[in-house]
Protein backbone atom coordinates (compact mmCIF):
# COMPACT_ATOMS: atom_id res chain seq x y z
CA UNK A 1 0.00 0.00 0.00
CA UNK A 2 1.10 3.58 -0.55
CA UNK A 3 2.46 5.22 2.62
CA UNK A 4 1.07 8.66 1.78
CA UNK A 5 -2.46 7.33 1.28
CA UNK A 6 -2.11 5.29 4.48
CA UNK A 7 -1.09 8.48 6.30
CA UNK A 8 -4.29 10.17 5.08
CA UNK A 9 -6.41 7.30 6.38
CA UNK A 10 -4.69 7.29 9.76
CA UNK A 11 -5.34 11.03 10.03
CA UNK A 12 -9.01 10.55 9.14
CA UNK A 13 -9.48 7.78 11.69
CA UNK A 14 -7.84 9.78 14.46
CA UNK A 15 -9.95 12.83 13.69
CA UNK A 16 -13.15 10.80 13.44
CA UNK A 17 -12.65 9.05 16.74
CA UNK A 18 -11.50 12.08 18.74
CA UNK A 19 -13.91 14.58 17.24
CA UNK A 20 -17.05 12.48 17.61
CA UNK A 21 -16.29 10.79 20.97
CA UNK A 22 -17.33 7.41 19.59
CA UNK A 23 -15.65 5.49 22.41
CA UNK A 24 -17.69 7.41 25.00
CA UNK A 25 -20.90 6.79 23.06
CA UNK A 26 -20.13 3.06 22.87
CA UNK A 27 -19.48 2.88 26.62
CA UNK A 28 -22.75 4.71 27.27
CA UNK A 29 -24.62 2.12 25.18
CA UNK A 30 -23.04 -0.73 27.15
CA UNK A 31 -23.90 0.98 30.43
CA UNK A 32 -27.55 1.46 29.46
CA UNK A 33 -27.86 -2.18 28.42
CA UNK A 34 -26.38 -3.23 31.77
CA UNK A 35 -29.11 -1.41 33.72
CA UNK A 36 -31.87 -2.43 31.32
CA UNK A 37 -33.07 1.07 30.46
CA UNK A 38 -34.82 0.43 27.13
CA UNK A 39 -35.45 4.08 26.28
CA UNK A 40 -31.88 5.03 27.09
CA UNK A 41 -30.57 2.04 25.07
CA UNK A 42 -32.48 3.20 22.00
CA UNK A 43 -31.38 6.80 22.42
CA UNK A 44 -27.72 5.96 22.97
CA UNK A 45 -27.61 3.59 20.00
CA UNK A 46 -29.24 6.16 17.74
CA UNK A 47 -26.72 8.74 18.94
CA UNK A 48 -23.87 6.33 18.20
CA UNK A 49 -25.28 5.55 14.75
CA UNK A 50 -25.53 9.27 13.99
CA UNK A 51 -21.86 9.79 14.84
CA UNK A 52 -20.78 6.83 12.71
CA UNK A 53 -23.04 7.70 9.77
CA UNK A 54 -21.23 10.99 9.12
CA UNK A 55 -17.77 9.44 9.15
CA UNK A 56 -15.53 10.46 6.28
CA UNK A 57 -14.81 6.78 5.56
CA UNK A 58 -18.37 6.35 4.28
CA UNK A 59 -17.31 8.35 1.22
CA UNK A 60 -14.03 6.51 0.74
CA UNK A 61 -12.94 5.43 -2.71
CA UNK A 62 -12.40 1.70 -3.35
CA UNK A 63 -8.61 2.09 -3.05
CA UNK A 64 -8.95 3.70 0.39
CA UNK A 65 -11.46 1.05 1.47
CA UNK A 66 -8.93 -1.61 0.45
CA UNK A 67 -6.26 -0.01 2.65
CA UNK A 68 -8.73 0.27 5.53
CA UNK A 69 -9.53 -3.44 5.20
CA UNK A 70 -5.84 -4.40 4.98
CA UNK A 71 -5.05 -2.66 8.29
CA UNK A 72 -8.05 -4.35 9.94
CA UNK A 73 -10.08 -1.23 10.61
CA UNK A 74 -13.15 -1.56 8.42
CA UNK A 75 -15.36 -3.04 11.15
CA UNK A 76 -14.64 -0.22 13.60
CA UNK A 77 -15.60 2.82 11.54
CA UNK A 78 -18.48 4.35 9.63
CA UNK A 79 -21.40 2.34 8.33
CA UNK A 80 -19.47 -0.93 8.74
CA UNK A 81 -19.29 -0.26 12.47
CA UNK A 82 -23.06 0.30 12.56
CA UNK A 83 -23.59 -3.07 10.84
CA UNK A 84 -21.25 -4.84 13.28
CA UNK A 85 -22.95 -3.28 16.32
CA UNK A 86 -26.41 -4.17 15.00
CA UNK A 87 -25.29 -7.78 14.56
CA UNK A 88 -24.12 -7.88 18.16
CA UNK A 89 -27.33 -6.30 19.49
CA UNK A 90 -29.79 -8.38 17.50
CA UNK A 91 -28.04 -11.75 17.26
CA UNK A 92 -28.05 -12.22 21.02
CA UNK A 93 -31.01 -10.07 22.02
CA UNK A 94 -32.33 -12.94 24.13
CA UNK A 95 -29.08 -13.10 26.13
CA UNK A 96 -28.27 -9.76 27.72
CA UNK A 97 -25.03 -10.92 29.31
CA UNK A 98 -23.70 -12.21 25.98
CA UNK A 99 -24.66 -8.94 24.31
CA UNK A 100 -22.80 -6.97 26.96
CA UNK A 101 -19.79 -9.31 26.72
CA UNK A 102 -19.68 -9.06 22.92
CA UNK A 103 -19.97 -5.26 23.02
CA UNK A 104 -17.20 -5.01 25.60
CA UNK A 105 -14.96 -7.23 23.46
CA UNK A 106 -15.77 -5.08 20.42
CA UNK A 107 -14.99 -1.93 22.43
CA UNK A 108 -11.66 -3.36 23.64
CA UNK A 109 -10.67 -4.45 20.11
CA UNK A 110 -11.60 -1.02 18.79
CA UNK A 111 -9.60 0.75 21.50
CA UNK A 112 -6.54 -1.38 20.71
CA UNK A 113 -6.92 -0.66 17.01
CA UNK A 114 -7.26 3.10 17.59
CA UNK A 115 -4.15 3.08 19.83
CA UNK A 116 -2.23 1.33 17.06
CA UNK A 117 -3.55 3.87 14.56
CA UNK A 118 -2.40 6.74 16.74
CA UNK A 119 1.06 5.22 17.19
CA UNK A 120 1.40 4.48 13.46
CA UNK A 121 0.33 8.02 12.59
CA UNK A 122 2.99 9.48 14.91
CA UNK A 123 5.64 7.13 13.52
CA UNK A 124 4.92 8.01 9.89
CA UNK A 125 4.92 11.69 10.78
CA UNK A 126 8.31 11.38 12.53
CA UNK A 127 9.67 9.63 9.42
CA UNK A 128 8.59 12.65 7.33
CA UNK A 129 6.00 10.70 5.35
CA UNK A 130 3.84 13.28 3.63
CA UNK A 131 0.08 13.03 3.27
CA UNK A 132 -1.27 12.23 -0.18
CA UNK A 133 -2.28 15.69 -1.37
CA UNK A 134 -5.56 16.41 -3.12
CA UNK A 135 -5.46 19.92 -4.53
CA UNK A 136 -8.53 22.14 -4.67
CA UNK A 137 -8.47 22.16 -8.46
CA UNK A 138 -7.95 18.58 -9.60
CA UNK A 139 -9.82 15.32 -9.29
CA UNK A 140 -7.97 12.03 -8.96
CA UNK A 141 -8.91 9.19 -11.30
CA UNK A 142 -7.92 5.78 -10.01
CA UNK A 143 -7.65 2.50 -11.90
CA UNK A 144 -7.35 -0.67 -9.82
CA UNK A 145 -6.28 -3.57 -12.03
CA UNK A 146 -6.82 -7.05 -10.54
CA UNK A 147 -4.09 -9.66 -10.80
CA UNK A 148 -6.65 -12.02 -12.37
CA UNK A 149 -6.70 -9.69 -15.39
CA UNK A 150 -3.08 -8.56 -15.68
CA UNK A 151 -1.35 -11.69 -14.28
CA UNK A 152 1.22 -9.07 -13.15
CA UNK A 153 2.69 -9.07 -16.66
CA UNK A 154 4.01 -5.79 -18.03
CA UNK A 155 2.51 -6.42 -21.46
CA UNK A 156 -1.00 -6.82 -20.00
CA UNK A 157 -0.67 -3.78 -17.74
CA UNK A 158 0.66 -1.69 -20.63
CA UNK A 159 -2.22 -2.80 -22.85
CA UNK A 160 -4.82 -1.59 -20.33
CA UNK A 161 -3.02 1.68 -19.61
CA UNK A 162 -2.70 2.43 -23.33
CA UNK A 163 -6.43 1.96 -23.74
CA UNK A 164 -7.14 4.23 -20.79
CA UNK A 165 -4.82 6.83 -22.28
CA UNK A 166 -7.10 6.85 -25.34
CA UNK A 167 -10.24 7.04 -23.18
CA UNK A 168 -8.99 10.06 -21.24
CA UNK A 169 -7.67 11.80 -24.34
CA UNK A 170 -11.05 11.49 -26.06
CA UNK A 171 -12.96 12.77 -23.02
CA UNK A 172 -10.48 15.63 -22.62
CA UNK A 173 -10.90 16.64 -26.26
CA UNK A 174 -14.69 16.47 -25.97
CA UNK A 175 -14.87 18.50 -22.76
CA UNK A 176 -11.87 20.83 -23.04
CA UNK A 177 -10.80 20.85 -26.68
CA UNK A 178 -7.23 19.75 -25.92
CA UNK A 179 -5.32 16.47 -26.10
CA UNK A 180 -2.26 15.55 -24.07
CA UNK A 181 -0.54 12.40 -22.92
CA UNK A 182 -1.88 10.99 -19.66
CA UNK A 183 0.51 11.31 -16.72
CA UNK A 184 0.52 8.93 -13.76
CA UNK A 185 0.72 10.82 -10.46
CA UNK A 186 0.79 7.78 -8.18
CA UNK A 187 1.31 4.04 -8.61
CA UNK A 188 0.57 1.62 -5.78
CA UNK A 189 1.16 -2.10 -5.61
CA UNK A 190 -1.13 -4.82 -4.31
CA UNK A 191 -3.83 -4.95 -6.96
CA UNK A 192 -1.80 -2.61 -9.23
CA UNK A 193 -3.33 0.79 -8.61
CA UNK A 194 -2.71 3.74 -10.92
CA UNK A 195 -3.76 7.30 -10.15
CA UNK A 196 -4.09 10.22 -12.53
CA UNK A 197 -4.86 13.85 -11.76
CA UNK A 198 -7.29 15.56 -14.08
CA UNK A 199 -9.62 18.52 -14.36
CA UNK A 200 -13.19 18.56 -13.11
CA UNK A 201 -14.40 18.44 -16.72
CA UNK A 202 -12.73 15.11 -17.47
CA UNK A 203 -13.32 13.57 -14.04
CA UNK A 204 -17.03 14.38 -13.83
CA UNK A 205 -17.63 13.28 -17.41
CA UNK A 206 -15.81 9.98 -16.82
CA UNK A 207 -17.60 9.09 -13.59
CA UNK A 208 -20.98 9.90 -15.14
CA UNK A 209 -20.14 7.49 -17.97
CA UNK A 210 -19.13 4.80 -15.47
CA UNK A 211 -22.30 5.41 -13.44
CA UNK A 212 -24.44 5.00 -16.56
CA UNK A 213 -22.57 1.80 -17.43
CA UNK A 214 -23.27 0.42 -13.95
CA UNK A 215 -26.96 1.24 -14.40
CA UNK A 216 -26.95 -0.70 -17.69
CA UNK A 217 -25.38 -3.64 -15.87
CA UNK A 218 -27.99 -3.56 -13.13
CA UNK A 219 -30.81 -3.44 -15.69
CA UNK A 220 -29.39 -6.40 -17.62
CA UNK A 221 -28.95 -8.34 -14.37
CA UNK A 222 -32.62 -7.73 -13.46
CA UNK A 223 -33.76 -8.82 -16.93
CA UNK A 224 -31.72 -12.02 -16.77
CA UNK A 225 -32.96 -12.83 -13.29
CA UNK A 226 -36.54 -12.31 -14.47
CA UNK A 227 -35.88 -14.47 -17.54
CA UNK A 228 -34.54 -17.28 -15.36
CA UNK A 229 -37.63 -17.11 -13.13
CA UNK A 230 -39.91 -17.24 -16.17
CA UNK A 231 -37.92 -20.18 -17.51
CA UNK A 232 -38.46 -22.04 -14.24
CA UNK A 233 -42.18 -21.32 -14.55
CA UNK A 234 -42.21 -23.01 -17.94
CA UNK A 235 -42.39 -20.05 -20.32
CA UNK A 236 -42.29 -21.06 -23.97
CA UNK A 237 -38.90 -21.11 -25.72
CA UNK A 238 -40.17 -18.57 -28.26
CA UNK A 239 -40.96 -16.12 -25.47
CA UNK A 240 -37.50 -16.63 -23.98
CA UNK A 241 -35.97 -15.77 -27.35
CA UNK A 242 -38.12 -12.64 -27.51
CA UNK A 243 -36.87 -11.51 -24.08
CA UNK A 244 -33.27 -12.15 -25.15
CA UNK A 245 -33.86 -10.03 -28.25
CA UNK A 246 -35.28 -7.20 -26.15
CA UNK A 247 -32.29 -7.45 -23.82
CA UNK A 248 -29.92 -7.01 -26.75
CA UNK A 249 -31.92 -4.11 -28.19
CA UNK A 250 -32.00 -2.39 -24.80
CA UNK A 251 -28.24 -2.77 -24.39
CA UNK A 252 -27.45 -1.26 -27.79
CA UNK A 253 -30.02 1.51 -27.30
CA UNK A 254 -28.63 2.43 -23.87
CA UNK A 255 -25.05 2.67 -25.14
CA UNK A 256 -26.15 5.01 -27.93
CA UNK A 257 -28.09 7.07 -25.40
CA UNK A 258 -25.06 7.42 -23.14
CA UNK A 259 -23.00 8.68 -26.09
CA UNK A 260 -25.69 11.18 -27.09
CA UNK A 261 -26.15 12.44 -23.53
CA UNK A 262 -22.42 12.87 -22.91
CA UNK A 263 -21.99 14.86 -26.12
CA UNK A 264 -25.07 16.96 -25.29
CA UNK A 265 -24.14 17.66 -21.66
CA UNK A 266 -20.34 17.81 -21.69
CA UNK A 267 -19.00 18.52 -25.19
CA UNK A 268 -17.49 21.89 -26.01
CA UNK A 269 -19.54 24.08 -28.27
CA UNK A 270 -18.16 24.67 -31.72
CA UNK A 271 -16.35 21.37 -32.33
CA UNK A 272 -16.24 20.91 -36.11
CA UNK A 273 -19.02 18.52 -37.17
CA UNK A 274 -16.75 16.02 -38.87
CA UNK A 275 -14.46 15.81 -35.87
CA UNK A 276 -17.46 15.61 -33.53
CA UNK A 277 -18.73 12.55 -35.41
CA UNK A 278 -15.29 10.95 -35.07
CA UNK A 279 -15.31 11.66 -31.36
CA UNK A 280 -18.78 10.10 -31.02
CA UNK A 281 -17.51 6.88 -32.64
CA UNK A 282 -14.42 6.89 -30.43
CA UNK A 283 -16.51 7.59 -27.33
CA UNK A 284 -18.82 4.67 -28.09
CA UNK A 285 -15.79 2.40 -28.42
CA UNK A 286 -14.44 3.65 -25.10
CA UNK A 287 -17.77 3.05 -23.36
CA UNK A 288 -17.77 -0.53 -24.63
CA UNK A 289 -14.21 -0.88 -23.31
CA UNK A 290 -15.26 0.51 -19.90
CA UNK A 291 -18.04 -2.10 -19.81
CA UNK A 292 -15.44 -4.82 -20.42
CA UNK A 293 -13.23 -3.28 -17.71
CA UNK A 294 -15.96 -3.58 -15.11
CA UNK A 295 -16.76 -7.11 -16.25
CA UNK A 296 -13.08 -8.01 -15.87
CA UNK A 297 -12.96 -6.66 -12.33
CA UNK A 298 -11.18 -3.35 -12.97
CA UNK A 299 -12.25 -0.78 -10.38
CA UNK A 300 -12.64 2.76 -11.65
CA UNK A 301 -12.76 5.49 -9.04
CA UNK A 302 -12.78 9.28 -8.97
CA UNK A 303 -11.74 11.15 -5.83
CA UNK A 304 -12.76 14.82 -5.67
CA UNK A 305 -10.49 17.48 -4.20
CA UNK A 306 -10.62 18.34 -0.52
CA UNK A 307 -11.50 22.02 -0.41
CA UNK A 308 -11.70 24.48 2.42
CA UNK A 309 -14.23 27.23 1.69
CA UNK A 310 -12.13 30.06 3.11
CA UNK A 311 -8.91 29.01 1.41
CA UNK A 312 -10.68 28.22 -1.85
CA UNK A 313 -12.45 31.57 -2.04
CA UNK A 314 -9.25 33.38 -1.14
CA UNK A 315 -7.85 32.27 -4.50
CA UNK A 316 -11.11 32.85 -6.38
CA UNK A 317 -11.75 36.26 -7.87
CA UNK A 318 -15.45 35.42 -8.26
CA UNK A 319 -15.21 35.58 -12.03
CA UNK A 320 -14.64 31.92 -12.64
CA UNK A 321 -17.05 30.27 -15.02
CA UNK A 322 -17.99 26.81 -16.21
CA UNK A 323 -17.44 27.52 -19.88
CA UNK A 324 -15.17 24.50 -20.35
CA UNK A 325 -12.07 26.68 -20.04
CA UNK A 326 -9.97 24.46 -17.78
CA UNK A 327 -7.68 27.34 -16.89
CA UNK A 328 -10.34 29.49 -15.25
CA UNK A 329 -11.11 29.06 -11.60
CA UNK A 330 -14.38 27.26 -10.89
CA UNK A 331 -16.59 29.18 -8.39
CA UNK A 332 -16.80 27.52 -4.98
CA UNK A 333 -20.52 26.67 -5.15
CA UNK A 334 -20.13 25.16 -8.60
CA UNK A 335 -17.16 23.10 -7.45
CA UNK A 336 -19.26 21.78 -4.56
CA UNK A 337 -21.92 20.68 -7.04
CA UNK A 338 -19.32 18.85 -9.13
CA UNK A 339 -17.94 17.14 -6.03
CA UNK A 340 -21.48 16.10 -5.09
CA UNK A 341 -22.02 14.61 -8.56
CA UNK A 342 -18.83 12.57 -8.20
CA UNK A 343 -19.68 11.35 -4.69
CA UNK A 344 -23.22 10.28 -5.64
CA UNK A 345 -21.98 8.54 -8.77
CA UNK A 346 -19.24 6.76 -6.81
CA UNK A 347 -21.83 5.47 -4.33
CA UNK A 348 -23.52 3.61 -7.18
CA UNK A 349 -20.26 2.53 -8.81
CA UNK A 350 -19.05 0.98 -5.52
CA UNK A 351 -22.20 -1.15 -5.41
CA UNK A 352 -21.11 -3.38 -8.28
CA UNK A 353 -18.12 -5.68 -8.55
CA UNK A 354 -17.01 -8.09 -11.21
CA UNK A 355 -20.16 -9.44 -12.85
CA UNK A 356 -19.00 -12.14 -15.22
CA UNK A 357 -21.96 -11.28 -17.46
CA UNK A 358 -19.88 -10.49 -20.56
CA UNK A 359 -22.73 -8.33 -21.79
CA UNK A 360 -20.65 -7.02 -24.71
CA UNK A 361 -21.79 -10.20 -26.48
CA UNK A 362 -25.08 -8.34 -26.88
CA UNK A 363 -23.48 -5.94 -29.35
CA UNK A 364 -24.81 -5.84 -32.87
CA UNK A 365 -22.43 -7.13 -35.53
CA UNK A 366 -21.85 -3.62 -36.92
CA UNK A 367 -20.82 -2.12 -33.60
CA UNK A 368 -17.37 -0.68 -32.96
CA UNK A 369 -14.41 -2.21 -31.22
CA UNK A 370 -13.95 -1.07 -27.70
CA UNK A 371 -10.75 0.95 -28.00
CA UNK A 372 -10.23 2.38 -31.47
CA UNK A 373 -13.55 2.80 -33.25
CA UNK A 374 -12.83 0.24 -35.96
CA UNK A 375 -15.49 -2.23 -37.00
CA UNK A 376 -15.60 -5.65 -35.38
Amino acid sequence: MDASKLFNILSDLNFDSNNKNIADALNELISNISVGNDTAITDSFESLKKKLSVSVVNNYSPSNIKILEEIGGARFVGNNAIDNLQDILYNSSYNVQKTISDLQKYSEDRALFMNNINDAHKSLKSLNVDAHYYSDATFEIGLLLPESLTENKVINVTKELNKWDKVLKTIKEITEGTVEDTELTLVSNGSLQFFIENSHHVAVCLIVIVERVVKIYKTIIEIREARERLKELGIAASEQKNIEKQEKELYNKEIDKVVADIIKDYALKGIESGRLNELKVALKGHIIYIIKCIDNGIVIEVTPPEIDEEEYKKNDDGKGSDDNDAIKKVPYNLMLKKIEVVQKSMDLVKSIGRTGLDITKLLSSNDVKEDNGEEE
